[in-house]
């Protein structure tokens, strides 16, 4: 065997050893949430660090100009009366002021007549909306959703696993 062939062999295994290297790290970052981007990041306007709370109310074309904005924020969608919807507003106020949060309060009488209506069917509910678009939602309508709905740890696991905050 030449000289040139061990060479270009020792240049083969190198040139594989660095790509499993690399491939495994990737694997590792991939299996860590490196690339993992489901989690929605807040506008900036929404981040606040006192005195946080709810928004002023949304109607349906406020609503309907931050999501061609592209604007990333939390709804808490709301029912005059309901005691539910009043439980709800509980938690997430607990929950903005924990977090350093701002998050909007829409009527579902708005809702109804906007574009988070395709998503957003019953109230009480919490609508997380990205870049424009609704990515996770509360159903009110939904078993699976109830302990959201009557623990405040399980409410704020459910947000936790929707937001990237600090």
């Amino acid at each position: 065997m030449t000289s040139k062939q061990q060479n270009k062999r020792v240049g083969v295994l190198v040139i594989t050893l660095v790509i499993v290297l690399i491939g495994g790290v990737l694997f590792v970052g991939a299996t860590s949430g490196w690339f993992d981007d489901s989690k929605v990041i807040l506008d900036a306007e929404y981040i606040c660090e006192e005195n946080c709370g709810k928004l002023a109310e949304l109607n349906v074309s406020s609503y309907e100009t931050l999501v061609k904005e592209k604007k990333s924020f939390i709804v808490f969608i709301d029912q005059d009366g309901c005691t539910m919807a009043d439980k709800l507003e509980g938690y997430t106020d607990s929950y903005a002021e924990e977090k350093g949060v701002w998050l909007y309060k829409m009527m579902f009488s708005e809702v109804k007549q906007s574009s988070l209506y395709n998503f957003v069917k019953y109230y009480p509910s919490v609508a997380i909306i990205s870049k424009g678009k609704v990515v996770a939602w509360l159903r009110a309508d939904n078993a699976e959703d109830a302990e959201v709905y009557n623990d405040y740890g399980v409410f704020q696991e459910w947000m936790d696993e929707c937001l990237q905050l600090k």
